[in-house]
């Protein structure tokens, strides 16, 4: 099991070294208290105690949880929540989590009296917990769904005395310790809804979801681990995360810190730089907003628990934040020892809430490394850029886009051509020549398209960290870790990614040069019908047969005889020997153009303009964009076969065993492993990419009725539709999440 395995092998690394399990050095829970809420009267009932399985990585997850509490909870009565991370006296090593034995201990930290609930931290209550905590246990010791099952539990302290004692639970496995509480009878049975694992989750029935299936946990906590998949609850997690944002909530501020924030405090008073911005991290901080803070030496000493807090009180305080963080050798002596993945993180969520404040991260991994830089929050003001090589349908994506989301922030768009090869590229690459021009100045904001533009625009990147990409295309490569999103269409069959934007068809914006020769096709543009065809033409995994060639002719003359429609056929740079088939077996009466490049000639505005009938053959998505775009309903031909190439039909296997899954005796959806793992992995690297699903955009267009496939002896309805605004929501998308600013008009 991939992830088992690496777990295993993480924690055989010493804690003192671990980036992701640093040392156990708790002797007990933090607590959290949610008091009487101001207004509401106490009701004199026992407190809520909720004991909380958590680690580093699931600190999104742990705060979604805490905000389900206390946005469902009685306002009447108090809940103590006990975050239970990196408790010393438990052995960790081949946990498949953090926090896996946790759970038994609560009858002994409780000191086996009264009740508690236990929870995973991947758990959000829509449900006031309280429900949960006064139900009736009869003799039952404890409560969960199944007695194998004690991912949630209500547990009676003072039942489990003698079963899970402070011993036990820090010697026996999970599974000897479930086994010993069924040996005393002291299960009992819960209802399946406090604890509804992704699929089961229903509206309105669900009291708490469990989003047990590791690789789809919505908030991605270990990326080098697992590679993530849609969770089938949708946007339920994110829309709480959402609204924890809207409504600033923090577990820790500056009022109710970590327990260990004293040490840091103390730490702060010894260094005379800290001067300046200790006072905006007081529980009242000053209300002046200053233009910039620097920071170096602090966040290495600021414990887990508290870097949100910290981070957004100084974002809150300052137009511009610059950090200097350099991780030490090792946990100890005051300083913490993390990744770069957990401070971008912290730094993404924190600007969710403050968005307008710019940041930069200077970051060193280890002593004598090298520094790397990163850049958030708000962009630098400036222009689009656009990379233009030679490729029609990628610098037609790029300069769409650029010049869409120009257009939106009032700044000007700018084009870089490109004229060095692929070839040229990697050898420059590979001996460290230097190989971009200069960009435009004032750039912000760079798109690029295919595979030579976008890998040119990350170098760029690499070269002015501040620039924020914007990647468009099958092979754009795996979403940048920060500054960047790529944009995808979703038949491509790739994971999904905060940093990836999935569109329905290529961002052509149907705009295409006006045909200088009109009179040529004056008799077609006369003609009461008017049939145009957007010829492709064979592809890689997809190759016309002369079967198919004879099938569209076929149809195109019973569309011509039995409609009294003239037809015009226009070949791209791919139809070659397909157009000059077809040409044979047409009727005379037809018009036929053969492409040639930049030709100010060709019809290709007039078939999409001014055609009744309008047919494109499915092989080609930037035609098929080039049509929805009219708002007019189309046909599409296509004859769907099997990819031709044998590495197609590899790559279509490994996309399909990536999403394959396997069951634990619980039914839950294994971890991935094996296999899958590493077609997951190929696919989320961009190692290997799956076949375009053509087949499935059609039916997606069919669906909408925006397209029809093109049937025998068929009499096209003309009929419009509102065209999907699939560059205005994609220009939209890529400003929210780049955090681009538009300028004033003066």
């Amino acid at each position: 099991m991939a992830l088992l395995a690496q777990r295993i092998l993480g924690g055989l690394t010493p804690a003192r070294w671990s980036r992701t399990r640093p040392p156990a050095t708790e002797s007990t829970p933090d607590r959290i208290l949610m008091g009487i809420r101001p207004g509401h009267e106490d009701k004199g009932l026992p407190p809520v105690r909720i004991y909380l399985g958590s680690e580093r990585h699931q600190f999104r997850a742990e705060r979604a949880f805490l905000w389900s509490v206390e946005k469902h909870r009685d306002p009447g009565r108090v809940y103590e929540i006990y975050l239970m991370r990196d408790l010393r006296g438990f052995s960790r090593g081949f946990w498949l989590t953090g926090f896996t034995n946790y759970r038994f201990a609560i009858p002994a930290f409780c000191r086996f009296e009264g009740r508690a609930i236990y929870n995973d931290a991947d758990q959000i209550y829509l449900t006031d917990p309280a429900e949960l905590f006064d139900l009736e246990m009869a003799e039952a010791g404890f409560l969960s769904i199944n007695d194998r099952d004690t991912s949630v539990m209500l547990i009676d302290c003072a039942k489990m005395k003698d079963v899970w004692t402070e011993t036990a639970v820090r010697k026996k496995s999970r599974k000897k310790l479930e086994a010993d509480a069924r040996a005393q009878s002291l299960w009992g049975d819960l209802d399946n809804h406090w604890n509804a694992r992704d699929k089961e989750y229903v509206p309105g029935a669900a009291k708490l979801v469990h989003f047990t299936t590791l690789h789809t946990q919505p908030w991605t906590p270990f990326p080098d681990q697992l590679i993530y998949f849609p969770n089938p609850t949708g946007q339920l997690w994110p829309d709480l995360e959402a609204d924890a944002n809207e409504h600033d909530f923090l577990p820790f501020n500056a009022t109710r810190p970590s327990r260990h924030w004293s040490s840091v405090a103390l730490y702060l008073t010894s260094k005379k730089t800290s001067s300046f911005w200790q006072p905006y991290l007081a529980p009242n901080p000053p209300k002046s907003l200053v233009p910039s803070i620097e920071i170096s030496g602090l966040f290495e000493h600021v414990p887990d628990q508290d870097v949100l807090w910290v981070l957004l009180r100084l974002l809150k305080s300052t137009n511009s934040l610059k950090l200097r963080i350099e991780e030490p050798w090792h946990h100890g002596r005051g300083r913490f020892k993390r990744s770069l993945r957990f401070w971008l993180e912290h730094l993404t969520l924190a600007s969710e809430m403050c968005p307008q404040t710019r940041w930069q991260l200077t970051y060193r991994s280890q002593p004598l490394s090298e520094l790397s830089t990163h850049h958030g929050g708000t962009a630098l003001e400036g222009d689009v850029t656009y990379l233009w090589h030679k490729k029609p349908g990628h610098n037609a994506q790029a300069q769409a886009l650029a010049e869409n989301i120009a257009l939106t922030l009032n700044r000007s768009s700018h084009c870089l051509p490109i004229s060095i090869s692929e070839v040229s590229f990697v050898l420059g690459q590979l001996i460290g020549r230097r190989v971009l021009k200069p960009l435009p100045e004032n750039t912000t904001a760079l798109v690029a398209a295919g595979w030579l533009g976008t890998r040119l625009a990350r170098a760029y990147q690499k070269r002015y960290p501040y620039l924020r990409l914007v990647l468009l295309g099958r092979k754009a490569g795996p979403a940048p870790i920060d500054g960047g999103v790529v944009v995808q269409c979703a038949h491509y069959g790739l994971p999904p990614d905060p940093r990836r934007i999935t569109t329905l068809v290529p961002l052509n914006s149907g705009k295409v040069p006006d045909c200088s020769e009109k009179a040529t096709y004056q008799a077609w543009r006369n003609s009461a019908n008017r049939t145009a065809v957007l010829l492709g033409g064979s592809t890689k995994s997809y190759a016309y047969t002369e079967e198919d060639i004879n099938c569209l002719a076929s149809r195109l003359s019973e569309i011509h005889d039995h409609a009294g429609s003239s037809i015009l056929v226009i070949g791209s740079r791919r139809s070659g020997a397909f157009l000059k088939s077809i040409k044979e077996k047409l009727p005379r009466d037809s018009f036929i153009y053969t492409w040639k490049p930049n030709d100010p000639a060709n019809p290709y505005a007039l078939a999409l303009q001014e055609s009744n009938h309008l047919i494109v053959t499915g092989d080609s998505e930037s035609m098929i964009a080039d049509a929805l775009a009219q708002g007019r309903r189309f046909s599409i031909f296509f004859c769907p076969h099997e990819p031709t190439r044998r590495f197609d039909r590899f790559s279509k296997w490994v996309g399909q065993r990536a999403v394959s899954p396997t069951y634990n005796r619980r039914g839950s959806i294994r971890p991935q492993q094996g296999m899958q793992y590493l077609c997951a992995r190929a696919l989320e690297r961009a190692w290997i990419l799956p076949p375009r699903d053509l087949a499935s955009l059609h039916e997606t267009l069919y669906s909408a009725d925006y397209a029809e496939p093109l049937a025998s002896n068929q009499i096209h309805q003309l009929k419009t539709y509102r065209a999907p605004a699939v560059l205005e929501e994609t220009t939209a998308l890529v400003i929210e999440k780049l955090k681009l600013t538009a300028q004033e008009s003066p």
